[in-house]
């Protein structure tokens, strides 16, 4: 019955491509207030994942809040991405297995941290090497951390290694078969998101001396998505999101520099054909970044002046400022203008955008930490019980 409802559904969207694509560009939102949940991903059914006090949640309109808990012997979870069968990836710690490299044995742990799916409840994927490598003692293969970053609907899970004993980054992908590794230039290769045709996305270094790059992964092949650079290799970018058109998003640097090093970034759309897209800024910010696009090439980011670095040198990182979405029509606007004035809400930053349109986020209510959905007034949102029934 759920696989029926899902094809019912998506005949629907297929209805309603052409109506919505002419007025998404001029939207006003409703907000829906989640709390203290820190969202950081929705699906087509309006399930919301995000994070609360050391732990992962699910929050519906149905059905609230749900904790979905730790690993066995684990202290937190972290929510990333969450796909349309409404199954969760993330990271936590806990029991796990690092799966050795032939001819060494696996290595079992008591506290792992490793990628999580969760499907009424929480499993853990375990590591692979090269933290099972054989210059590094067995004792010490449980300490090198897996990332979860992205699922799509076929299951597959995406994610980025923490440094290894090799000072490589690897992603990762998961599937049914178990876990492979890609990338692993020096020093680092991120993982952000899969899209439903299983092109994969994020940063890789092209090469020893360069910055690194938007690189995408499709079937065995690599591609280097280039920056706003012309070809110059002091440029830096990264992919965040794309989407089943192949479109695909993220950031580039605007000078030769490194962002840590200085450098502004402006947030970029590269397109099937190859063609890179500065998508500019709000007015008066030097820098912006996008985080996803949705399947009619609506775009969410940030634009601001500052910079926050996850890590040290590359890799995850956001600008601090105003929440923005773009699209081919309405260009790129300040979410906060979109919103009922004197709602008493402040938009800081936004996570993820579905099909709808509907957009997650974290802001302040009222002086107060709150997390948010916004839902365009135009239309009927379909209830994520649906697909349960």
């Amino acid at each position: 019955m759920l696989y029926k409802n899902i094809r019912r559904i998506a005949a629907q969207l297929v209805c309603l491509l052409v109506a919505f694509s002419a007025v998404v560009s001029a939207q006003s939102y409703t907000i829906t207030d989640l709390g203290s949940l820190s969202p950081t991903a929705i699906n087509t059914w309006a399930q919301v994942v995000g994070n609360y006090n050391g732990h992962a949640f699910m929050w519906t309109k149905g059905h609230g809040l749900k904790d979905l808990g730790t690993l066995p012997g684990g202290t937190y979870s972290s929510a990333a991405a969450i796909n349309d069968l409404g199954v969760v990836v993330g990271t936590a710690d806990g029991q796990g297995t690092v799966v050795a490299k032939s001819p060494y044995s696996d290595q079992p742990c008591s506290n792992l941290i490793q990628p999580f799916v969760w499907n009424k409840q929480m499993r853990g994927l375990g590591t692979y090497g090269p933290a099972a490598d054989s210059s590094v003692p067995e004792a010490y293969w449980c300490s090198f951390p897996f990332y979860g970053a992205g699922i799509n609907n076929r299951g597959q899970v995406v994610g980025y290694t923490g440094e290894l004993p090799n000072e490589y980054q690897w992603g990762f992908l998961w599937t049914t078969g178990g876990m492979s590794l890609f990338g692993g230039s020096w020093p680092q290769t991120f993982v952000n998101e899969t899209s439903n045709t299983g092109q994969i996305v994020g940063q890789n270094n092209p090469d020893f001396l360069v910055s690194g790059h938007a690189t995408s992964w499709k079937n065995g092949v690599t591609t280097d998505l280039g920056t706003l650079g012309s070809g110059a290799e002091e440029y830096g970018s990264s992919a965040n999101g794309v989407n089943e058109r192949g479109f695909i998003v993220g950031w580039s640097t605007t000078s030769p520099l490194l962002p840590l090093l200085g450098s502004p970034v402006h947030a970029v759309l590269w397109t099937r054909n190859g063609g890179t897209r500065d998508l500019g800024t709000l007015p008066g910010d030097t820098s912006s970044a996008a985080k996803k696009i949705n399947l009619f090439g609506q775009i969410i980011g940030s634009s601001g002046d500052t910079l926050y670095f996850q890590w040290q040198f590359s890799g995850p990182f956001e600008v601090i400022g105003r929440p923005f979405i773009w699209s081919e029509r309405g260009g790129m606007q300040d979410m906060n203008t979109l919103i009922p004035a004197n709602s008493g809400w402040v938009l800081d930053s936004a996570a993820d955008i579905n099909i709808w349109g509907q957009i997650v986020g974290s802001g302040t209510l009222n002086g107060v930490s709150h997390g948010f959905l916004l839902t365009p007034r135009i239309l009927n949102i379909p209830k994520a019980q649906d697909i349960s029934n």
